[in-house]
């Protein structure tokens, strides 16, 4: 998840040097809120409910290539969360 933190970090310094620029105002309003869809990650991290993560990834497309980080890294941790659930189920299943 270090990429998670990693991305939303300069995700959050490219929105604000965004926002110094009047010129560029309009762009805040697919940022800031594509930026708010990339922090259901957080909550991904604490309910391992799937659909945050989707909708985590959903927010990192606007900002592709950057974006191509956080989704990576919730996809990986959603593999991970899909393995656990997976052995146990065979363990549970001996």
């Amino acid at each position: 998840m270090r990429l998670y933190y990693l991305s939303l970090i300069i995700l959050a310094v490219i929105i604000v040097f965004i926002q110094l620029d009047p010129a560029y105002y309009m762009i805040n309003y697919v940022t800031i809120p594509a930026f708010v869809l990339c922090l259901f990650g957080f909550i991904y991290q604490y309910t391992k409910k799937n659909i945050f993560g989707y909708v985590a990834m959903a927010g990192f497309v606007v900002f592709l290539p950057i974006g191509a980080l956080g989704i990576m890294s919730i996809r990986e941790a959603m593999d991970k969360q899909i393995k656990l659930k997976f052995i146990r189920k065979l363990n549970n299943d001996r």
